[in-house]
């Protein structure tokens, strides 16, 4: 019996898996053709002369960079705009392919534990703590790569509650900082177990992006109408 309900867990696990994986390629896909619109609608004509023969050959991968060469040059936002833009676009054309933040509970310590960290009494109210934000350090173009949020949320009740998180993503090219459409829901309302918990999402980097260039992520949290905490990280290109 073990063993079945193993296989099963393998089996859901593995669909769930592949369903991730396809929208992920059908999200790479749009946002592709919707970049090269994006940087062609932005640039003047003239710097993307070879943008209309790579389009008629089918060769998107050429088309792309033409269209982002001349975006750079007609002095469009750049390249990055286009690519965050284009995924924002295509999230809103196809909300299911928008990829369900994981939410798990931290067994690293008890509930109780977590109140005597904090010192949380009950008349404090509903209270939530972002204890981190973990990102890697570096990234590699074109790599997907994970944020982990772990926070503490603490009731009077020791009730579950809901948690509003807030994303934002901002790249640093040439020294200077541009907030970009965060590729994923940049907002989303929780229901989460009191105690310490861990949010992971994952966020795409462009395949072109220049080494040098920095993503900069902060996120928020709030819960029980108070002001929201935040904390950034930063993620370099290598």
């Amino acid at each position: 019996m073990r063993g079945l309900i193993l296989a099963v867990m393998t089996c859901v696990y593995s669909v769930g898996a592949l369903a991730q994986e396809s929208a992920y390629a059908d999200l790479d896909a749009c946002t592709k053709d919707e970049q090269i619109r994006l940087t062609a609608k932005g640039a003047a004509i003239g710097l993307v002369t070879g943008l209309g023969g790579a389009l008629f050959s089918g060769k998107k991968d050429k088309a792309l960079k033409a269209a982002a060469i001349g975006a750079a040059a007609g002095g469009v936002a750049g390249f990055a705009t286009a690519y965050y833009t284009a995924i924002d676009n295509c999230n809103k054309k196809n909300p299911q392919w928008i990829t369900e933040s994981s939410l798990v509970r931290d067994p690293s310590k008890s509930y109780q534990q977590v109140k005597k960290e904090h010192g949380y009494q009950a008349r404090e109210g509903i209270k939530v703590h972002l204890n981190d934000v973990k990102v890697p350090a570096s990234v590699q173009p074109g790599e997907r790569f994970a944020i982990d949020t772990i926070f503490d949320v603490m009731t009077p009740t020791d009730a579950e509650t809901e948690v509003v998180f807030q994303r934002k993503l901002f790249v640093t090219t040439d020294g200077k900082e541009a907030e970009m459409p965060f590729p994923s829901a940049s907002s989303a309302t929780r229901v989460v177990e009191a105690g310490r918990s861990k949010e992971t999402i994952q966020l795409p980097t462009p395949p072109d992006a220049a080494k040098g260039t920095t993503y900069r992520i902060e996120i928020s949290a709030a819960a029980g109408g108070k002001p929201p905490t935040m904390l950034s990280r930063s993620v370099n290109v290598i």
